[in-house]
């Protein structure tokens, strides 16, 4: 094992250039979150097994999976990495990398999260180390520390660099996160025309078009770029949500139903954490707006059952909880409870936001199943401002805040809900849901020239 040094000028422990320049397609991969990342590390390890930036990627690419068996792995692959640190002339990068998934298998996301930027203050061109800050802070919930990732090192990159739009992409999402929605879009929008298979460029703006109520434009900008993201691994399926959220909010459920069954849940079995938020969410969505979902909650059972005590990601668990309680299935409801009530105890970072909010949610899903809905809005209420420590874009969180919407709509105290509707419509005056859930409460309140205007403003939105 030598020290070799890649095409930016960074050095790697590693058997040839060969390997380097493997790893370099691994970091391409990964940006562009193909489905042959996998393929591509395992060959490079099978050519160079001590290369330790290698070793090092294949034990992050299992945490990112987000289940305890994986996270098991990650735990081994980290202490192989640490030997092949203390065995090898190791760069100051190299042992910065090790100690991120150190710690990262630890349970300190945020400590993993400081090495990554450590790292780039130094080598701002590391990909690996850009794309998994992005990941962190994305986890965090922090749209600023996202923006302000990218910001600090996109002055070193320019259009020549391979994984340029990819990066540029990145501060489009951070940007969107932050709620700079023109400025979003500009980048997003230029990352999509460097390349058009770049599903997270197509996804940030995407983004935009969800948070301006831009729903005929969203579902147009999907599908005009569809031919090329399609081409991605399961994050596609991501994309297919988005347009299923555009037409939630246009009331277009045929359309959302039929998408969720040709494209959403279609590889359920291959157990990606995505796939199960993207399908809850959105089957729970549909049954705020009244419409009947079927069986087809119990086609997300099984998996859910295999993670009813992951201890990575709150906003994951929460919505395996939310399969669990939508099946009925108590045991795992009590479970998954008792499970949260423990992991809040705990010194991770994952715990404090248990403590913070995921609990509060947690207990929130099961009282709104068991029909408890005044209590369940109060509960959500009171976190309300601390939902974005879970992590997930806002996009994904907000159907935590529909919960509490839903609920109050449902429960007992009139004014509590018109005022949080009122709140809602304000946010997102382009919702057909958020004014039919309004008008329906100034009615029961005996408003009706409120719920009349509601009712206008619906019509005027389905025109």
């Amino acid at each position: 094992m030598r020290r070799f040094v890649n095409e930016d000028g960074t050095g790697f422990t590693a058997s040839g250039d060969e390997s380097v320049a493997q790893f370099e397609d691994v970091v391409t991969a990964n940006f562009g979150l193909r489905d042959d990342i996998g393929v591509k590390l395992k060959t490079l390890l099978e050519a160079d097994p001590d290369m330790i930036m290698a070793n090092c990627a294949g034990g992050y690419f299992a945490k990112t999976f987000g289940g305890a068996r994986m996270a098991e792995r990650a735990l081994k692959v980290s202490a192989r990495v640490d030997a092949l640190i203390e065995q090898y002339d190791a760069t100051d990068r190299e042992k910065l990398h090790a100690a991120a998934l150190r710690n990262w298998s630890a349970g300190r996301l945020e400590a993993t999260a400081a090495n990554w930027e450590e790292i780039l203050l130094d080598h701002p061109l590391d990909g690996l180390a850009i794309r998994l800050s992005h990941f962190a802070h994305f986890y965090s919930g922090d749209g600023r520390r996202m923006r302000d990732s990218i910001a600090r090192i996109l002055p070193n990159w320019d259009r020549s660099h391979r994984n340029y739009g990819f990066v540029l992409g990145c501060y489009a999402f951070g940007l969107e996160e932050s709620r700079e929605y023109d400025l979003a879009e500009k980048f997003g929008r230029e990352a999509t025309e460097i390349n058009p298979e770049d599903a997270w460029s197509v996804h940030s703006v995407a983004h935009v078009m969800e948070m301006q109520g831009r729903h005929a434009e969203g579902i147009e900008w999907v599908d005009d770029l569809e031919q090329h993201w399609a081409k991605v691994g399961n994050f596609r399926f991501h994309l297919f949500w988005h347009r299923c959220l555009y037409h939630f909010e246009r009331a277009e459920f045929d359309s959302a139903l039929g998408l969720y069954d040709r494209q959403v849940s279609s590889d359920i079995g291959s157990g990606f954490y995505l796939d199960i938020v993207n399908a809850a969410s959105l089957l729970w969505r549909l049954e705020m707006a009244d419409v009947d979902v079927g069986d087809r909650w119990e086609g997300l059972a099984e998996i859910a059952r295999g993670h009813l005590e992951d201890t990575d990601l709150i906003f994951v668990t929460l919505h395996y909880l939310m399969v669990m309680a939508s099946v009925g299935d108590e045991a795992a409801q009590d479970t998954m409870l008792r499970h949260i009530r423990e992991w809040s105890n705990n010194e991770t970072d994952q715990a404090g936001v248990c403590r913070t909010a995921g609990l509060a949610i947690a207990e929130a899903i099961c009282e709104i199943r068991h029909g408890d809905f005044t209590k369940a809005a109060h509960r959500l209420a009171g976190i309300r401002y601390a939902m974005n420590s879970i992590g997930g874009s806002a996009a994904q969180r907000d159907v935590f805040e529909m919960l509490m919407f839903d609920a109050a709509a449902k429960g007992e105290e009139t004014a509590f809900s018109r005022a949080l509707l009122s709140d809602r419509v304000a946010a997102r005056p382009n919702s057909v849901w958020g004014w039919r859930k309004l008008s329906n409460v100034c009615r029961r309140s005996g408003l009706e020239d409120r719920a009349l205007q509601a009712d206008a403003k619906v019509a005027s939105l389905r025109e």
